[in-house]
C-alpha cells in the first residue's frame, strides 16, 4: 500500500508506568543510531521523538 501511511497490525497491550525495554531489529537499531550520530539527542530521545512524531500517519490493519 503506497498510501502514505504506516500500516500496523492490530494487537492489544497494557500501557506501562515507568520506562521498558523494546527489542527493535538490527537495521532499525543502526538507523537509530544514525540519527543519534547526527544530532544532539539520545538514542532513547530520538526513538520517542519517531515514535511520537508517527503516530498520526498510521493505519491499524484489523483481521476479520
Amino acid at each position: 500500500m503506497n498510501d502514505g501511511k504506516i500500516h500496523i497490525r492490530a494487537k492489544k497491550k497494557n500501557y506501562v508506568r515507568n520506562s521498558t525495554v523494546v527489542r527493535i531489529k538490527r537495521d532499525a537499531y543502526n538507523a537509530a543510531v544514525d540519527i543519534c550520530n547526527e544530532s544532539s539527542m539520545s538514542l532513547s530521545e530520538v526513538v520517542s521523538e519517531i515514535i511520537l512524531q508517527s503516530i498520526d500517519r498510521i493505519v491499524y490493519d484489523r483481521e476479520e
